[in-house]
């Protein structure tokens, strides 16, 4: 069953309206009617399926049935990751949605080759939420402002901040995570070419868990996934609700 987005949806209502693009979307693109059933997510944890009751040129109404409240598990899951082109960060974002990453970190570096537009976040916001919608996600992550790497270290206090490297002997992900008391980690992928020299320097100096994802060089969008496919499967193992 499709799912559509309705961040105004409270566990109480009877009925919910739809309007703007989500109404587009399932009238003209999946060309719902009335009858049809629907699944609706708020992004904040709740899950309703539901039947068109009535459509309207610019709105329609969704009867609301059985409904679930789900709970972000923890530790909870971030990623940094820096502007790259081609945009192939649109992919750290819509791959790491459907994984249930809980916060994006958009980060310009000393290397970054894409440098952000006034509209960057909000672009992000709406790919996450197709990604959410793709894969009936409970939950809508959020999306930062566009930070500098200082600047990440210096506001992600709820977070243990480990960087991929690819230079150097370096932990596994699992010795950092076995570190880390329980904390929510936030990954932090460097840009095309990896950082440099000072920013290197910076991260060893604030004394910056590093990590290795093995002998091969990754692209960054392929590191993103990589490294937070292996945080997902390591707390699988110690909840297997984990969500």
């Amino acid at each position: 069953m499709p799912c559509f987005y309705a961040p105004d949806m409270k566990i109480d209502d009877n009925v919910v309206a739809i309007a703007g693009p989500e109404h587009h979307h399932i009238t003209h693109v999946f060309r719902r009617k009335e009858g049809d059933e629907i699944l609706l997510s708020n992004g904040k944890g709740l899950l309703v399926e539901g039947v068109i009751s009535d459509v309207g040129k610019k709105t329609l109404s969704i009867h609301i049935g059985k409904a679930r409240v789900m709970q972000r598990s923890f530790p909870q899951i971030a990623i940094a990751f820096p502007l790259l082109k081609n945009k192939h960060d649109n992919m750290i974002i819509e791959k790491l949605t459907e994984l249930g990453v809980k916060d994006f970190f958009p980060i310009v570096t000393e290397r970054t080759v894409r440098k952000p537009s006034k509209n960057t976040v909000e672009k992000f916001i709406k790919v996450a939420i197709a990604a959410m919608k793709q894969c009936d996600n409970a939950f809508l992550p959020q999306i930062h402002n566009v930070k500098t790497l200082s600047e990440l270290i210096n506001e992600i206090e709820e977070f243990t901040p480990a960087v991929a490297l690819e230079i150097g002997k370096h932990k596994n992900l699992a010795d950092v995570v076995n570190n880390s008391k329980d904390k929510s980690i936030c990954i932090i992928i460097g840009p095309e070419g990896g950082f440099d020299k000072g920013e290197i320097e910076y991260l060893q100096k604030e004394e910056i868990n590093t990590f290795t994802l093995g002998n091969h060089i990754l692209r960054a969008e392929t590191a993103a996934i990589s490294s937070v496919s292996q945080l997902v499967g390591f707390h699988l193992q110690n909840d297997p609700e984990y969500y």
